[in-house]
């Protein structure tokens, strides 16, 4: 296990590149994928409705009792469901109360409005208006004025009723059928609030919804994180690999006693072993980015888990078949490092890692087709259920892993042809 242990001491060696690709490029896309994290998970927070109430002050000025009675209706009706709030009649006192925003609505009952009313519902003419002042800088005056709205709505109906039953001869517009009709609108209001018919309820669908939120944090994560890991095992594999390939080297290992297949078998248990190194770590924390999230961990099957890992240490396997492609071709460190960088950066912008592939245009869907990134990206999805899949699909995931793990093929195969093209050159 020479071999092993010194292609262990080459990775070690460029401490360089594990501090850079392998920590503080994890550090960053964790950073990208937090903020998606936990807005997935934190997402369930805006099913809870808080009812707001607007702070409403009612000013008579209708003298008359039938005055009196539909203010104090109103009142009594804004109370239910808003703060009721008490206010002096003085010009100077209801300009400080809106400037300071202590209410949010005034309504001003002005002097016969309640005769004006009665006579309006039995005539079937245009309703007299309440005055009302409102705060500009606050939304729930709207919503005051709309329950207002409504109060006379149900007070004009009660009344035009009650006037074409009568005929309309009595109380001709002294403003007592309006009274009645008022106090009627408050019984009414506050008899569907104590049943529950008012009631807010919040309709939340099956618990798969829940489970749905965890797995696209979880998705969002393992695939951004997966451009890290391409570019790191890239160019570590390169380097190592590429070690073992200089001249001197290689000529010493030709006259070893460990056979030439042994050696290579090392070789490629380096690449192997480093490969699983960094799945894990970057597994790990994935799912330490849920946790701290807040995440219910346990939303996500352990299939979903089990088949998202696979995909990973799949992606992974195929860095590490890339890095040996080129260390095959013979580049230098540098080349190496700009390949690895640019082969990433493609891949995350063609596959669908760092945006939805339904705001992607059509050529970049086609080249992220042709990479190895796109086709994880998709396994993903098919394993967790989200983003591309409807639901999880462990076929169409299995075909998915498949094809990542033939670009692998690939990459070894391509690899393999121009070492052997280089060491014939070299005779």
């Amino acid at each position: 296990m020479t071999t092993f242990r010194t292609g262990w001491r080459i990775i070690a060696a460029h401490r360089l590149y594990m501090t850079f690709y392998v920590v503080w490029l994890c550090v960053m896309m964790v950073m990208m994928s937090f903020s998606v994290v936990s807005g997935s998970v934190r997402g369930d927070d805006e099913t809870v409705f808080a009812t707001a109430k607007a702070s409403v002050a009612v000013v008579n000025r209708d003298g008359s009792d039938a005055g009196r009675a539909l203010a104090e209706s109103l009142r009594r009706y804004v109370a239910v469901s808003d703060t009721l709030v008490e206010l002096d009649d003085q010009p100077m006192t209801l300009q400080n109360a809106v400037a300071t925003d202590h209410v949010d609505l005034i309504a001003i009952v002005p002097k016969g409005y309640a005769s004006d009313f009665d006579r309006a519902c039995r005539q079937g003419s245009a309703m007299p208006k309440l005055d009302t002042v409102t705060s500009y800088s606050s939304s729930l005056s709207t919503m005051a004025r709309m329950e207002i709205d409504a109060f006379l709505d149900n007070v004009r109906i009660s009344a035009a009723s009650a006037a074409s039953g009568d005929g309309g001869d009595a109380a001709d517009g002294d403003g007592g059928l309006v009274a009645v009709a008022a106090g009627q609108a408050v019984k009414d209001k506050r008899s569907a609030v104590e049943s529950g018919s008012w009631d807010v309820r919040v309709v939340s669908e099956d618990a798969g919804d829940d489970a749905a939120s965890e797995a696209t944090g979880f998705a969002f994560t393992i695939k951004i994180i997966c451009y890290a890991a391409f570019v790191a095992i890239t160019v570590l594999v390169s380097v190592a690999t590429a070690s073992f390939s200089e001249a001197n080297r290689r000529r010493r290992l030709a006259v070893c006693a460990t056979p030439q297949f042994g050696i290579g078998l090392q070789q490629i248990l380096v690449c192997v072993t480093f490969s699983a190194a960094v799945w894990a770590l970057y597994m790990l924390v994935s799912v330490g980015l849920l946790a701290f999230c807040g995440a219910d961990l346990g939303a996500i099957p352990l299939g979903g888990y089990a088949m998202a890992a696979i995909s990973a240490f799949a992606v992974i396997l195929v860095a590490a078949c890339f890095g040996y492609l080129l260390s095959a071709a013979g580049l230098s460190e540098i080349a190496v490092n700009g390949a690895a960088n640019v082969m990433g950066l493609i891949i995350m912008f063609t596959s669908g890692m760092a945006f939805s592939p339904s705001i992607m245009p059509r050529s970049l869907i086609v080249i992220g087709k042709l990479l190895p990134g796109w086709w994880y990206c998709v396994s993903v999805d098919n394993a967790l259920g989200v983003g591309t899949a409807q639901h999880v699909d462990v076929m169409a995931w299995a075909q998915c892993a498949g094809l990542v793990m033939l670009f692998g093929a690939a990459f070894v195969c391509l690899g393999l042809a121009l070492r052997r093209i280089r060491m014939s050159d070299k005779g």
